[in-house]
């Protein structure tokens, strides 16, 4: 938007004239006239006075006008300072971003390395049958009573080919009945989540630096 329209927007949503306004901001008709058509910018004190009159808010004005338009307002001094402090501002931002996206991706990268270090392992699972519970002092190979409760164990160490375990009633014989192969994923996994969050988050990082320029 240019500043002329802004003003007569301005104007307009207090239903003033032309005169009426002049009169208010205590200027000639033809002068307001020229600052609504673009063919005059105010000085600053007009400016001061219209802002007052008008009830302008600099910051609102400075988003909704077009950058050429601020260029040719840069002499009055309260918008050279908010120009400058904006200008700061859209160096500042992108930096601070390009900065936490690079801090993100060493981070990330990090984490991934530290999940991939270690590689999966494979290790043997012994598999144990007991056929129930026998009096302490019996024999191992000792027939088991009918009605005794069959359990089987999966252990990662072997016991050997039988070993015995008290159990409330007397003892458990324990004979192993077959082996099997299996793979364990690395422990440190869990690192790649936020590895690939902080590695995701900081593209996102550059891609808004990249947008904001």
């Amino acid at each position: 938007m240019k500043f002329g329209d802004y003003l007569k927007q301005k104007r307009a949503e207090r239903g003033w004239t032309q005169p009426e306004a002049a009169s208010r901001v205590r200027i000639e008709q033809s002068y307001l006239s020229k600052l609504e058509n673009g063919k005059s910018i105010p000085s600053g004190d007009i400016y001061q006075r219209l802002a007052e009159v008008y009830g302008i808010n600099p910051t609102d004005m400075a988003g909704v006008l077009f950058p050429a338009e601020l260029d040719r307002l840069r002499d009055i001094d309260t918008l050279r300072d908010l120009l400058l402090e904006r200008s700061r501002r859209d160096v500042e931002t992108p930096r601070r971003l390009l900065i936490a996206g690079l801090a993100a991706l060493v981070l990330g990268g990090g984490f991934v390395g530290f999940a991939m270090t270690e590689p999966a392992r494979s290790m043997l699972e012994y598999t144990y049958r007991s056929q129930g519970v026998i009096a302490a002092d019996a024999p191992a190979d000792s027939e088991i009573p009918p009605g005794t409760d069959e359990q089987t164990r999966f252990l990662t160490q072997m016991r050997g080919p039988m070993f015995t375990e008290k159990a409330l009633d007397g003892k458990r014989v324990w004979l192993l009945v077959g082996s099997n192969e299996i793979h364990q994923p690395p422990r440190h996994r869990w690192a790649l989540i936020p590895g690939v969050a902080l590695i995701v988050g900081g593209l996102g990082c550059f891609f808004v630096a990249w947008r904001w320029r």
